[in-house]
């Protein structure tokens, strides 16, 4: 894996201040060097910021075509959106033109659910913290043919179902920020892309970033957009990202350098470079959960802890890229990581160690690495796939035995091992419902082949060998049936 070191902190616009000697860059490049190599993450990028200056970017391994990460590398974003559309809303909260404890139908008349009394209840804050009582689960068919409009796919919720009573619960769900960006484009008069490039990327200085309606089609053109991944087996396979409605949710592509004048502005009481994007008591708003909901959920941002020391933060997952963003607080500091890959295993492994190491380095303490990288986590899941496949062939191999075992045995005993080998076929094809269930989030089978594919192939190769089984098996017990009838009819015949 290459590293490069990459332009100077690009914090020209920002008043210098002191940083503290406990700050090591050379101890930090050198920890997501030796962790980028050891769970072989294709490319990736860091930026730092103290106060209100950025002390330091760094990009790691390539881009397509050999190109070295940069600052200026162009990564999906993702959810970290999120934030930014929270502040496009504040902003017209502050402006007087949004309630936040006014019902989204004041602004959108519209907009309607499957249950009319839920729609008239939901209010811009609901939406903001995710307590709108809409939830993945009651609104599946949102990833059937996605649409090109913000208006479309609001007017595409008609078929949503809320899972709770409007502010009674937490729902991760992404359509709750595609109704703000219409909110935004309804109010200011603006298309949502260009709102926000007016009056949030343009006065953080953003220039590399942009806003895209949908994963395939950017509102204006990339320039170094990196090469996605996803991570089988331990190894970076480049794909393209799946199709899917982005804008206000997770459409942000931007780069390492931008995204930190963001974290800048929300350490600094909205203030960036001299200039207010959102007032002080604003960004506390942004930044502080729901009162009366079991929620750590703020506005584009989640209040948690890294060992012990209290953070502000969110990542971003899409199939074939990843980000994280936090802030902490207490010391002043904040970063972003931005990959081009992911994979379940990638981001609950790698990529969390490596955001843990950062916050325990910026404490001034001892990053822990776990024993397992992917690669070695690559081989082991390999060699179990292959152990599971073999003796499902083995099995086949053995319908021989079974069929003479067939004779003389109950009729119900061998329906149930004949059909028994259905149950991969079914698990994989009930998957995306199970996890929903467990996790509230649903997710269709091209995404979880993309996040798991180890999972799906086996499951698929497994089903593929299940559904021979109960056919030869079911032939089996038609066959000794038929012989023990044979053999127990009289012989009527004349000798």
């Amino acid at each position: 894996m290459t590293g490069a070191n990459l332009t100077p902190a690009v914090a020209s616009t920002a008043p210098p201040t002191r940083v503290e000697r406990s700050f090591d860059p050379v101890t930090l490049d050198r920890f997501i060097a030796a962790q980028t190599a050891r769970h072989c993450i294709p490319g990736m990028a860091l930026a730092t910021t103290r106060g209100d200056q950025i002390v330091h970017i760094r990009g790691y391994g390539e881009a397509p075509d050999r190109v070295l990460v940069t600052g200026q590398t162009q990564f999906r974003i993702a959810s970290l959106s999120k934030s930014f559309t929270a502040l496009a809303v504040m902003q017209l909260v502050e402006g007087g033109h949004i309630a936040l404890d006014a019902p989204i139908s004041r602004y959108l008349p519209n907009f309607a659910l499957a249950n009319p009394l839920a729609a008239a209840l939901i209010t811009v804050h609901q939406l903001l913290h995710h307590t709108s009582g809409l939830a993945d689960l009651g609104f599946v068919n949102r990833l059937d043919g996605w649409q090109l409009r913000l208006a479309n796919r609001v007017a595409a919720l008609r078929a949503a179902h809320p899972a709770s009573a409007p502010g009674a619960a937490f729902h991760y769900f992404d359509p709750n920020y595609q109704l703000l960006a219409r909110l935004v484009e309804v109010v200011s008069g603006q298309p949502f892309d260009v709102y926000l490039r007016e009056h949030v990327l343009t006065p953080l200085a953003m220039r590399d970033t942009l806003s895209a309606m949908t994963s395939a089609l950017p509102n204006r053109p990339t320039h170094q957009l990196a090469q996605g991944h996803i991570m089988a087996y331990g190894v970076p396979v480049a794909l393209p990202e799946l199709l899917g409605f982005l804008e206000g949710s997770g459409g942000v592509v931007s780069t390492a350098a931008d995204p930190a004048h963001h974290l800048i502005a929300q350490n600094n009481h909205g203030m960036y470079a001299g200039r207010s994007v959102l007032s002080a008591m604003g960004v506390s708003r942004m930044q502080t959960p729901p009162m009366g909901v079991v929620s750590s959920y703020a506005m584009g941002w989640v209040v948690s802890n890294v060992h012990g020391t209290p953070t502000l933060e969110h990542n971003g997952v899409l199939s074939t890229f990843y980000a994280d963003a936090v802030l902490l607080p207490e010391s002043g500091y904040g970063f972003v990581l931005l990959y081009n890959a992911n994979a379940l295993t990638a981001s609950t492994m790698a990529f969390a160690e490596m955001k843990n190491g950062v916050v325990a380095l910026l404490m001034g303490r001892v990053p822990v690495s776990r024993m397992v990288t992917l690669p070695w986590l690559g081989v082991c899941l390999t060699a179990f796939s292959v152990m599971i496949v073999g003796l499902a062939i083995w099995n086949l191999m053995r319908l021989a035995q079974w069929k003479l075992r067939a004779v003389n045995a109950s009729g119900w005993k061998f329906v149930w091992s004949a059909l028994w080998p259905l149950t991969p076929a079914l698990l994989l094809m009930e998957l995306p419902r199970l996890l929903a269930l467990q996790s509230g989030r649903y997710f269709a089978h091209m995404m979880l082949a993309r996040a798991m594919p180890e999972v799906i192939i086996l499951l698929a190769i497994c089903a593929a060998l299940g559904l021979v089984a109960p056919g030869i098996k079911i032939k089996a017990i038609l066959c000794a049936n038929e012989q023990t009838q044979r053999s127990s009819t009289p012989f009527n015949g004349v000798v």
